[in-house]
């Protein structure tokens, strides 16, 4: 069974939506195995930023509870199986990575004191992208926008949710895709 499993991922269109999917995962069980130490090992916390830069990136791979992780994972599948179809494996892993740096440089600058978790930044950052491929397609964004427009809100609304992290993370998506975009077309 464990063969079978790891050759359909080698087989997969979408093989590095099942690597960060897998990443969160084991994060999360390292969180409920071995406790609060692995969340504050990778946590983001800006003061640490220059001494432990990793925390920019790790952050996305620790979660705040099982409904936290569900949502994220979710989020990530159905986006990362449409995304990296599209735009490819390695340009799919750099938007991804961009978005939650660049969720957790906005937390830095706009809520310096707090503890950030969750790969909410990269899921941001591609919702940004699949307008962009969206909108390049001819096809409507109405909806989108009422889903990344209740998901900001959310984290105004409700306490404890990075929103800062969310629109860095758009932010960060949605110049990467600019510049994956550019650069195709000069081609």
């Amino acid at each position: 069974m464990t063969t079978q499993f790891w050759a359909s991922v080698r087989r997969s269109r979408t093989p590095a939506t099942f690597w960060l999917l897998g990443i969160i995962a084991v994060g999360y069980l390292a969180q409920f195995v071995f406790g609060d130490v692995v969340t504050y090992t990778l946590a983001f916390y800006p003061p640490l930023m220059w001494s432990e830069p990793w925390r920019l990136v790790t952050a996305a791979f620790v979660h705040s509870g099982i409904m936290h992780v569900v949502f994220n994972a979710y989020s990530l599948w159905v986006l990362g199986n449409i995304i990296e179809r599209i735009v490819g494996s390695a340009k799919f892993v750099a938007i991804f990575t961009i978005s939650v740096i660049s969720g957790s440089l906005a937390v830095a600058v706009m809520n310096p004191d707090s503890v950030t978790i969750g790969a909410s930044a990269g899921i941001f950052g591609l919702f940004a992208t699949l307008f962009l491929l969206n909108r390049g397609f001819g096809g409507s964004n109405v909806s989108l926008l009422v889903i990344i427009g209740i998901n900001l809100a959310l984290g105004f609304i409700i306490p404890g949710i990075a929103w800062q992290a969310h629109l860095g993370g758009l932010i960060g998506g949605l110049l990467t895709t600019l510049v994956i975009q550019r650069k195709q077309t000069k081609r």
